[in-house]
C-alpha cells in the first residue's frame, strides 16, 4: 500500500484525489496545505491521517512513500526538489516550473535520485484520445499528415464553481507565469501535439490579448503553428476565449477538440473538459471512404476519469518499478514548446525549442 501525501489541497485536488481513494493499493495518507484549516478539512474528507500546514514537515514523515504536488506553479521547482531529497516520488500538476532554470533544477534532482518523478499529463489518459493515438498508430487513417487543435473557453458561471482566489492568481504572471493560455492551458496541448506526432521542428504564433469578466488581461485568441522533424507533417492550436460564450461544463468551463488528417481518413475528437458538441459522438472517424462513430456506450468520455486513470499510471509506475509516463526531461521539451510559441510572437518570426533561452 502506496501512502500519498498531497503538498495543495485546493480546487484541482477534486480531480486527483478519486483516482487514489478508488485504489486498493494506495491511499491518501497526509494532506499538506498553509490555509487556514483546509489540510484538517480534507484529511477529514478523504480519511487522511496527518495533516500539515508546512509540506516540508509532511517530507520529514518517513510513512509518506509519494506526493502529488499541487500548488501555484511558482512553487513547483522547490517543492519537488525538497520532495525527491527527502527520498519521495513525485507526481507534478503541470506545468512543470514557469521558468528554463526552475525546468533544469527539476531534472537534475530528477537524474540524481532513485525515485520517480512524472508531470501529471490527463489529456493522455482520455479515453477518446486514447484510441485516437491508437488508431493513429495502427494506420487506420493510413499516414499522418496534420493534427489540428482547438480550444474555447467561456463564462465561468456555466462550469464549475471556482474560488476568487484560484482566478486570481492564475493571470498573476509571478506566480502562474507568462501566459495563462500558452503556459497554463496550453500546456495540455502541446504535450498533446507531442504525444501524437512527436518533435517539432519549427514554431510560428500569433497572440493577441482579450480580458476576462474580472478584468485580468488573457493571452488570448491565439494561432499557433508549427512543423514536425522531418517536415512531412505540421500541426496547429486555435484558442478564443470570450466571456460571451457558453461552455457547459460539469469541470472548467472550456472545452477542446482535435482533428487528425492521414493519408485514408480523418479523425476527430469531438470534446474533451466539456459538452459544447453534446449531441455528437466523442470520437469519430472518417476511413476508406467509410464514416464510423464511437459513441459514449463504447467508451468512457467523461473527462474526469482521465484523472484516476492517470493516477493509476503513477501508482503502477511506482509498484512495478517503472517510470511513470512524462518524465521531467519529456515535460520540459514540452515547457521550451510553449515559450517557442511566445518567442514566435513577440518576434515575429519561426523559431526552434533550441531557441529558448529563459
Amino acid at each position: 500500500m502506496l501512502n500519498i501525501g498531497f503538498i495543495g489541497a485546493g480546487k484541482i485536488a477534486d480531480l486527483h484525489a478519486p483516482g487514489y481513494l478508488a485504489n486498493p493499493d494506495a491511499r491518501i495518507y497526509a494532506v499538506a496545505d498553509n490555509g487556514p484549516g483546509i489540510a484538517e478539512a480534507r484529511a477529514a474528507e478523504w480519511g487522511a491521517e496527518k495533516a500539515y500546514t508546512d509540506y516540508r514537515a509532511m517530507l520529514d514523515d518517513p510513512a509518506v512513500d509519494a506526493v502529488e504536488v499541487l500548488t501555484p506553479h511558482s512553487l513547483h521547482a522547490q517543492m519537488v526538489v525538497d520532495a525527491l531529497d527527502a527520498g519521495k516520488h513525485v507526481s507534478l500538476q503541470k506545468p512543470m516550473a514557469i521558468t528554463l532554470d526552475e525546468c533544469n533544477a527539476i531534472v537534475d534532482a530528477a537524474n540524481n535520485t532513485d525515485k520517480f518523478m512524472r508531470v501529471f499529463e490527463n489529456f493522455a489518459y482520455y479515453e477518446p484520445i486514447v484510441r485516437a493515438k491508437q488508431m493513429l498508430d495502427d494506420g487506420v487513417i493510413g499516414e499522418p499528415i496534420s493534427m489540428r487543435m482547438k480550444t474555447v473557453t467561456g463564462h465561468r458561471k456555466h462550469g464549475w464553481d471556482i474560488p476568487d482566489a484560484s482566478i486570481a492568481w492564475r493571470f498573476d504572471q509571478s506566480i502562474n507565469g507568462v501566459g495563462k493560455a500558452i503556459l497554463d492551458y496550453g500546456y495540455h496541448i502541446f504535450a498533446m501535439g507531442r504525444w501524437f506526432l512527436g518533435e517539432p521542428e519549427q514554431v510560428f504564433a500569433w497572440i493577441r490579448t482579450s480580458y476576462t469578466q474580472e478584468g485580468y488581461e488573457n493571452d488570448s485568441p491565439l494561432l499557433v503553428a508549427w512543423s514536425y522533424e522531418g517536415g512531412k507533417t505540421h500541426g496547429s492550436w486555435e484558442q478564443q476565449a470570450s466571456t460571451e460564450m457558453v461552455v457547459r461544463s460539469d469541470y472548467y468551463p472550456g472545452d477542446e477538440w482535435f482533428e487528425l488528417s492521414g493519408t485514408r481518413g480523418v479523425i476527430w475528437v469531438n470534446r474533451c473538459t466539456a459538452k459544447m458538441l453534446y449531441d455528437t459522438p466523442p470520437l469519430t472517424y472518417y476511413a476508406d471512404g467509410e464514416m464510423s462513430r464511437v459513441t459514449e456506450d463504447e467508451i468512457n468520455a467523461d473527462w474526469g476519469n482521465s484523472f484516476v486513470q492517470c493516477v493509476n499510471e503513477f501508482v503502477y509506475g511506482i509498484l512495478e518499478g517503472r517510470q511513470p509516463d512524462m518524465t521531467a526531461e519529456d515535460s520540459r521539451e514540452t515547457y521550451k514548446f510553449a515559450r517557442a510559441s511566445q518567442l514566435a510572437a513577440s518576434e515575429n518570426r519561426p523559431v526552434t525549442l533550441s531557441d529558448v533561452r529563459d
